[in-house]
């Protein structure tokens, strides 16, 4: 069932990305020769609208896309027409790449602005310094942040890291660790709630001891802590603490949802950065790391699930709401494939005063190269995930 509605939810998304393609393409006068659910091979045809529109099903529930007139250029009568996306004027191509930006951004305020509203909890507290020196997320904050806010009154660095709950298939489960057990330490260094992500951390691609407590006991459990999936998938109690709902007035709400916009898009890119730096310091540590710490839609469906499983559906929404800001920040790098790339061909085309017919010709070919390479990429992480979180085995790959 999770792995349905997580589907479903990434499906509505990226239908919504597409959505603003197609409506800001009509407007502005160019054809989409087809509006399509879910990616090619095609299953069938479900309608074709008056202005001559094709509307399909196809094979793989990914999301969607818009096929727009004139995008090819060796069909020479398409390309040369006067409702074609390459005969549009720059400011209505531009207002046409860019229309996803919008509509992914105006969903996630919607979303954000609903869930403070209704008041909330985080869908994590994080250790100081855990990402960026001034974190201010509402959904993601650190203890102080939440203490200036007013949302908590105690002090939870010495907390004990009591567990509460076990997520599934992961490093907890597989080393038998249960609600009500309470981690001392790992490999002799000790921790608590805010410091055992960083002790974990220390121990990636090793072996790892873990000390723990049930029913007075201590117990020792040993396991691989793989760079890939090095993740307990424990959430813990945090003793007396007081921590009230993340809650706002409708207005204060929208205020507040481009706030989280705004931090998490600065956490998106501080992320890209890392992984960009990771990549070119020719560490194959670092870069093993980096690659395992990427996930797609199976590994989202998975913490969704997880959310899910421990009553926290109104976090659910608002983890679709951070997947729609996620869609927009990805798109808009500038890489051939993605709309950013392509915004930035249509720039250096219109700007420069270049012919369409030979510029967008090299620009195909570039595109579809990239467009491989990405594919390529989604495809190795959809083998990670599925191996990783859904135990799927797969021939030839460990």
């Amino acid at each position: 069932m999770w792995v349905v509605l997580g589907i479903f939810m990434f499906m509505c998304l990226v239908l919504i990305h597409e959505l603003g393609h197609f409506m800001v393409a009509k407007k502005n006068g160019v054809k989409v020769l087809e509006f399509g659910i879910g990616i090619p091979p095609k299953v069938c045809r479900l309608r074709t609208g008056k202005d001559g529109t094709e509307y399909t099903l196809n094979l793989l529930p990914l999301g969607g896309f818009v096929r727009l007139k004139g995008e090819d250029p060796k069909d020479e009568q398409d390309f040369n027409a006067k409702d074609s996306f390459i005969k549009a004027k720059l400011r209505r191509k531009i207002w046409i790449l860019i229309a996803w930006v919008g509509m992914n951004l105006a969903l996630a305020r919607v979303i954000f602005t609903a869930l403070f509203t209704m008041g909330t909890k985080p869908i994590s507290i994080l250790p100081e310094n855990a990402f960026l020196s001034k974190q201010n997320s509402y959904l993601m904050p650190t203890v102080n942040f939440l203490r200036k806010q007013g949302f908590i009154s105690w002090d939870l660095v010495s907390s004990p890291a009591k567990i509460e709950t076990v997520s599934s298939d992961l490093l907890g489960q597989q080393i038998g660790l249960l609600s009500g057990d309470t981690i001392l330490s790992i490999n002799s260094d000790p921790v608590d709630v805010w410091n055992i992500w960083s002790v974990l951390k220390k121990y990636i691609n090793q072996n790892i001891s873990v000390l723990f407590t049930r029913g007075g006991k201590n117990i020792i459990a040993k396991t691989e802590c793989p760079v890939d999936n090095c993740i307990l998938g424990l959430t813990f109690f945090a003793g007396n603490i007081d921590l009230k709902p993340i809650k706002f007035p409708f207005f204060t709400s929208m205020r507040i949802a481009l706030k989280e916009i705004r931090a998490e898009t600065s956490l998106t890119f501080w992320a890209l950065g890392t992984l960009w730096k990771d990549l070119l310091s020719f560490n194959g540590l670092r870069i093993k790391t980096s690659l395992g710490k990427l996930t797609g839609p199976a590994g989202a469906i998975k913490f969704g699930e997880s959310l899910l499983s421990i009553g926290w559906r109104k976090l659910y929404l608002g983890f679709a709401g951070m997947i729609s800001l996620a869609l927009a920040i990805f798109n808009v790098i500038p890489i051939p494939a993605l709309d950013g790339g392509r915004l930035l061909g249509v720039l250096i085309q219109g700007l420069g005063k270049l012919k369409p017919e030979k510029y967008f010709n090299v620009e195909w070919y570039i595109n579809l190269i990239f467009f491989v390479a990405l594919m390529a990429l989604g495809v190795y992480i959809l083998l990670k995930d599925l191996i990783h979180f859904r135990n799927v085995k797969i021939p030839f790959i460990s």
